[in-house]
């Protein structure tokens, strides 16, 4: 079955970049078939000249590498300036909150006083002039009714926003670097995704090469700026259930500091899926590992982790970290996410040794401080 060749509004299916590739060869845009056993592998395909009984497709693709590659590239773009631009927007929908809220109460005291000037006309009239004093009730009961609707309404507006706090902005920012594991969440709905490309690219031109490995893209974004990407074609052998290529060198790194479970979480928290668009677990890294003849992992004698430094200097996992991040110690990290990797002889560094004395002497000091402290409470 086809979607339209359209872009329309973003639909249910899988394939992100339906309506916004072009076929580079005849210019046509390439309309989206679902196939499988359950009619839900989505596969990109130009039909070339469907005039023309004779003419053949011009190309037909897999979506799950082109969707990948292009939404790795969408989020590198957006990401540097993507937490900034939300935490401007905050800060413009409470300021056109707060004025909105100073408008509601300006209405309200006005109200109240219109409403105090109709009573006080009210209570000054005679009772005996009835035509006077009817109309004047009437004006005084229209003045509590436009009291009553202007407390409602600013009672709707509810309570104002509160300013992000440092604290938050921090945590917005951390999460920015987080970005494709949101992008990946199961959770993540597919119609919002399509939304987001659609708003940063205006379409994608496709082309291949008889020869080449790669297909070549074209991605036309919203601004006016065009850039190429290259996205690997499957191999002899492959499928669309095979690991990505990355994934592969990433494990044959990773395996040599870490064991599976952990290699899963850092592949899990970077974003990345098993072939089965699955989430990772030790197993699974297992599997690839066999499959693709890669050595489990064996700790080396002359290397430690960050908690292992932690031990052997006898300070705490904070000091270490500390040491790490001020390049006092040496450290090496494979990727984002991955333990830090230590060579033991770099534990015997001054510097190194400097730093863990004085850190050594700050704890001392702050255990001999509780110690008072505590025998003067028993006195």
């Amino acid at each position: 079955m086809y979607e339209g060749e359209g872009s329309g509004a973003a639909k249910l299916g899988a394939a992100l970049l339906s309506g916004l590739l072009r076929c580079g060869q005849c210019g046509r845009k390439l309309q989206v078939v679902y196939s499988g056993t359950s009619g839900r592998v989505p596969r990109y395909v130009c039909r070339g000249d469907r005039g023309d009984r004779g003419a053949s497709r011009c190309l037909t693709v897999g979506s799950l590498r082109l969707d990948r590659a292009v939404a790795r590239s969408v989020l590198a773009a957006i990401q540097p300036a993507g937490i900034e631009a939300a935490v401007k927007l905050t800060e413009c929908a409470q300021f056109e909150d707060d004025e909105k809220r100073k408008a509601l109460e300006l209405a309200i005291e006005r109200a109240r006083y219109e409403e105090k000037r109709a009573r006080r006309q009210f209570d000054a009239v005679d009772p005996e002039n009835r035509l006077v004093a009817s109309e004047l009730e009437a004006r005084w009961n229209s003045a509590l009714a436009q009291v009553a609707e202007s407390e409602a309404r600013l009672a709707t507006a509810g309570r104002a926003a509160e300013p992000l706090s440092e604290q938050q902005k921090k945590e917005l920012a951390a999460l920015s670097e987080d970005l494709m594991a949101l992008w990946n969440h199961p959770d993540a709905p597919i119609q919002l995704k399509k939304r987001i490309l659609r708003t940063v690219l205006t379409e994608i031109i496709i082309d291949n090469d008889a020869d080449s490995t790669t297909h070549r893209l074209r991605l036309h974004w919203a601004g006016g700026v065009h850039t190429e990407l290259r996205v690997e074609r499957n191999k002899p052998g492959q499928h669309r259930h095979s690991a990505d290529r990355s994934v592969i060198e990433l494990v044959s790194e990773l395996a040599k500091i870490c064991q599976d479970k952990t290699i899963a979480a850092i592949l899990n928290r970077l974003g990345y899926k098993t072939g089965q668009e699955k989430t990772w677990n030790a197993s699974r890294v297992a599997g690839l590992r066999g499959y693709h003849k890669i050595a489990p992992f064996q700790k080396q004698d002359d290397w430690v982790t960050q908690e292992e430094a932690a031990r052997e200097l006898k300070v705490s996992n904070t000091v270490v970290k500390r040491l790490i991040r001020e390049r006092v110690l040496p450290a090496k990290q494979v990727v984002k996410f991955a333990p830090w990797i230590i060579e033991k002889k770099n534990l015997s560094l001054p510097p190194v040794q400097q730093q863990v004395n004085a850190a050594r002497r700050g704890a001392a000091a702050i255990d001999s401080r509780r110690s008072c402290l505590a025998r003067a409470n028993c006195l």
